[in-house]
């Protein structure tokens, strides 16, 4: 009874994972996938308990067989409607082709073509020879902020490294 239940969440889990999870595949052909694989373990499942362990292995392996026979039906099949289909695409070009007018004859053509429109003039573009430019504008002197004011250096302290933290004094005293 266990062992049934436990397919039965099984076949709860693969058959929607199958039927949402791969929509590039047609439905057809992905229920022909769990379907098979499903009912490979069902049958298993049933002849565990009555029969020779080899019997369930063998219904596994015939039905395996059998969703892949169908399988393989699906395939064939879309394969041919996708050649049909083909075919019927190169008979309606070819009734296009065969239906259109024939092409002009080379004196038509010449009769068709519009000669091109002769210009008269040259268009120039003027350039001015001397190029005047404007007087530069002086700009009025701004008022310049006074700088500001250094603050002294630390007498004793040098900014880098620990070993710089050293009371101030015992330097002085250092260098006297």
């Amino acid at each position: 009874m266990i062992r049934i239940l436990f397919l039965i969440i099984v076949a709860a889990i693969v058959l929607p994972l199958a039927y949402f999870g791969f929509k590039a595949i047609p439905l057809a052909r992905r229920m022909t996938i769990a379907g098979g694989a499903l009912a490979a373990a069902a049958v298993g499942l049933l002849m565990q308990s009555g029969f020779a362990w080899y019997m369930p292995v063998l219904a596994l392996v015939a039905i395996s067989l059998v969703a892949s026979l169908v399988y393989m039906k699906l395939l064939e099949k879309e394969e041919k409607e996708k050649e049909q289909e083909a075919e019927e695409r190169k008979a309606r070009r070819q009734e296009l082709i065969s239906a259109a007018p024939s092409a002009p004859s080379v004196i038509e053509t010449k009769t068709a073509i519009k000669e091109p429109e002769t210009i008269k003039e040259r268009e120039t573009i003027k350039i001015p020879e001397k190029v005047i430019m404007p007087e530069t504008v002086k700009m009025p002197e701004l008022k310049k902020e006074p700088e500001p004011e250094k603050e002294p250096e630390l007498v004793g302290a040098k900014p880098f490294g620990m070993q710089s933290i050293k009371p101030v004094g015992k330097e002085d005293q250092r260098e006297q």
